[in-house]
This record gives C-alpha cells, sequence and structure tokens, in this order.
C-alpha cells in the first residue's frame, strides 16, 4: 500500500508511512461510532466482508482499485460529516503532506481498515452484533489513548493485548503493514503502539470537532444527528407540507460557482418516525420526498417512468468532476435518514448533465455522478440494495441549454422512489 501510495502521490514513503499511523485510528473509531447507529451492525459487517471478498488487502485491478477509493472516500464523508477536512489538515499536518496526498492516504486507509476488520470478521466468524461489540472495544481503547494527556515526549501508553482475540496479519498487506507488519496482534494495540508520541492537543482539537459536529446537528440516527423530537409511531403529513411540497420552486443562477441555487422555500421542521426532526425549506427534496413516502395516497407510477422525480437542490459537483463539493452532504444525510424511516422503500438516483460537450463523455459523467451519490448515501448506513444509480447524460433536459442558467438547472441529481 506504502508503494502504492507513493507512485500515486509522489510523497515519500516515510512521511505516507506516519500519515496511515494517524488516519488508521481515526477510521476505526468512526466505523465504531457507524455501528453504534441503527442497522450499524448489519451495514458495518456487510462492507467490510465486501472489501475483504473484493481483495483489497492486495493489488487489484486498476478498475477495481478506482471503484474502492470512490467508496472509500465517500464512506469517510459520510462518517466525518463536516469534519472530515479537519481530519485531513489534521493528518496533512503531522505527516507533513499536502493535503490532497493526506486525503488519499485517509481514504487508503478507509478502504484497508474494512479489509482488515472483514477478514478478521470471517476467521473469527463474527455476526454483525459480535463484530459491533469488537469494533466498539477498539474504537474506546483509540479514543481513550487518543485524549490522554502522556507528555510532551511519551509515547501513548500500551494497550493490553489480551484483552482481545489475536488477529494474525501477513506483513505485506494493507493498512497493518504500516503498523507492525507480520506479527501476531491484537488490533488495537498494533494500531496505537506504532505510532510516535501523540500531544493532548491533537485529541482535545478532535474531540472539540466532534462535539461541534454534534451541536450544529451533523450526526443523528446514531452517526450524524438532527435534533430530537418525542417519538411517533407513524410519519404525520401536515396539510402546510403537503401543500407546500406542490409550490413552485424558484431560485438564481450563481456566476461564480456556476450552480443554480434553489429558493427551498420557508422553513419547516419535518418530523420523523424514528423521533429526530429536520429543518428543511417547505420546496425541499427532503420535504418533497418524505411527503411521498409518508402519504398513502400517492403512488408510485410504474408505468410511467419519467413520472415522480425530485430534484436534489442542494447537491452540486466539482465542475467537470465527479467529486461532491463539502455542502452536498448534509443534503444527503438529509436524504439517508428519511429513507431510513421508511426501510421498504427503495429509490433510485439519476445523473444529468446540459448537452454542451461531448455526449458519450456527458452520459458518463452523470453516471458517475449518480454512482457517486448513491455510494454517499450507502455510507450513511443505507443497505445498497435499496438504491439504484443511472445516468441520462443530456437527455430529459427540464429547460433549454441556451443560456448559463438553463444549462445549470439541467446539470442536476435527482431521485425517484420506485418501492414503497
Amino acid at each position: 500500500m506504502l508503494e502504492q501510495l507513493a507512485h500515486e502521490t509522489q510523497e515519500s514513503a516515510a512521511s505516507l508511512r506516519t500519515a496511515l499511523k494517524r488516519a488508521v485510528p481515526v477510521v476505526v473509531q468512526a466505523l465504531a461510532g457507524r455501528v453504534s447507529g441503527p442497522d450499524g451492525p448489519e451495514a458495518i459487517w456487510k462492507l467490510s466482508r465486501e472489501a475483504y471478498g473484493a481483495n483489497v488487502l492486495e493489488p487489484m485491478a486498476a478498475a477495481n482499485h478506482v471503484s474502492w477509493v470512490k467508496r472509500g472516500e465517500s464512506l469517510m464523508r459520510g462518517l466525518l460529516g463536516e469534519t472530515y477536512h479537519f481530519t485531513v489538515l489534521r493528518v496533512a499536518t503531522a505527516a507533513s503532506l499536502g493535503q490532497p496526498a493526506a486525503e488519499r492516504v485517509l481514504v487508503a486507509a478507509a478502504v484497508a481498515t474494512l479489509g482488515v476488520i472483514g477478514e478478521h470478521s470471517q476467521e473469527q466468524s463474527l455476526t454483525p452484533a459480535t463484530l459491533a461489540e469488537w469494533l466498539t472495544r477498539e474504537g474506546s481503547t483509540l479514543h481513550e489513548s487518543m485524549l490522554a494527556d502522556t507528555g510532551s515526549n511519551s509515547s501513548i501508553a500500551t494497550v493490553d493485548r489480551t484483552s482481545t482475540p489475536p488477529f494474525t496479519e501477513p506483513a505485506t498487506t494493507g493498512a497493518c503493514a504500516a503498523v507492525g507488519g507480520g506479527q501476531t496482534y491484537t488490533p488495537a494495540a498494533a494500531l496505537v503502539a506504532a505510532r510516535p508520541a501523540v500531544r493532548w492537543q491533537w485529541g482535545a482539537l478532535l474531540l472539540a470537532a466532534v462535539v461541534l459536529g454534534y451541536i450544529f446537528g451533523n450526526w443523528n440516527s446514531g452517526l450524524f444527528g438532527s435534533e430530537k423530537a418525542p417519538a411517533a409511531s407513524v410519519p404525520v403529513i401536515s396539510a402546510e407540507a403537503a401543500k407546500a411540497n406542490n409550490a413552485a420552486t424558484g431560485g438564481r443562477y450563481d456566476a461564480a460557482s456556476g450552480n443554480y441555487i434553489y429558493d427551498t422555500g420557508q422553513p419547516i421542521i419535518l418530523r420523523l418516525a424514528d423521533g429526530t426532526t429536520q429543518k428543511v425549506g417547505a420546496n425541499s427534496t427532503e420535504n418533497r420526498l418524505y411527503t411521498f413516502l409518508a402519504d398513502p395516497g400517492q403512488q408510485v407510477d410504474s408505468i410511467n417512468r419519467t413520472k415522480g422525480w425530485i430534484n436534489f437542490d442542494r447537491v452540486y459537483f466539482e465542475p467537470g468532476s465527479t467529486t461532491l463539493t463539502d455542502e452536498s452532504f448534509m443534503q444527503l444525510r438529509n436524504v439517508a435518514s428519511i429513507l431510513k424511516t421508511f426501510p421498504a422503500s427503495v429509490v433510485k438516483l439519476g445523473g444529468y448533465t446540459d448537452s454542451t460537450g461531448n455526449p458519450l463523455k456527458n452520459f458518463q459523467l452523470s453516471e458517475t455522478r449518480a454512482q457517486t451519490a448513491m455510494l454517499a448515501i450507502a455510507g450513511m448506513g443505507i443497505d445498497i440494495n435499496r438504491i439504484q444509480a443511472k445516468g441520462y447524460g443530456g437527455k430529459y433536459f427540464i429547460t433549454p441549454n441556451t443560456t448559463p442558467e438553463g444549462r445549470a438547472l439541467n446539470r442536476r441529481i435527482s431521485i425517484r422512489v420506485i418501492k414503497k
């Protein structure tokens, strides 16, 4: 892995090794937090088994490698939320790397850690529940160690190696090769013991970021939170919400970003069946999706599949790329939270471009963007079997492509419920 990262980033192996030592514990803690949420144990169990089955700890074909890099990035962005860039910056600073290289290391650590977890799960015949217990224990141990004030020159205390079942990792595999190699060890001990001195400021900053993320409502349903509301046994559709759902959506074109900024309407509160709430616009994607799922009178049109599409109004990509902008993850998390409260639902994501440029490249771009959004939602705890993704390129434009505003409107990601 170090050799591959060095080739991709043109950074020294020593700096990358240092970065991996910082990144792996962060990944473990993030995954440990995920298993404490609804459907978390099953989601991580399946994802880690899939990673191990895909041989992510071994050299992969180019297509598989790129696919898992994208999945790893979507996973970490979903898990860390608004603290994602903060974490990348800390890794970059600690290892004297550029931020792009540090981000690549964090993603590589996520993929490799999933592979190690999947291998351990299979070797120990762990169920989702027992895997969650083990991962929570490892994450808790790392959390305590990272926050310990060990002094400026002392290293983190060694973790009791008898606290968890031993795990043997070949010296040539994955992230664990960078933190100890071919020896028998408990994962937490190996991850922590090989780390250089970690000062208390790092733990305090990380804790502050976590607290701020929680305060601002980024962690809900056990992972990213909305403010809590009294639990409801069934979804409730207000007359105001239903009326607002059919209201016309306005907005404006932003020349600086090239995006169309939607007017999501008057703020309203969505009260979900799991007791959480979302503060969204009356014309927002969230309100329209929730209204459709919760209203028994609205049914999926299985004949005309062009009906029922809802445009995301706050999901954007970097120009000409398949990288989601930072602000996009808030809406994707909201949609994931809504889908969690309707466990029988299945949705389809559609990617669209304007009609400028090469039609084939536009189709490929739209396809990859739809898949990126799909993987982001899946990384937030939604079974990937409940999400489909397809690109349509410049087809099905909603307004003429003759103006910058029209082209911005046509560049979009949409969602359609195909099963309630």
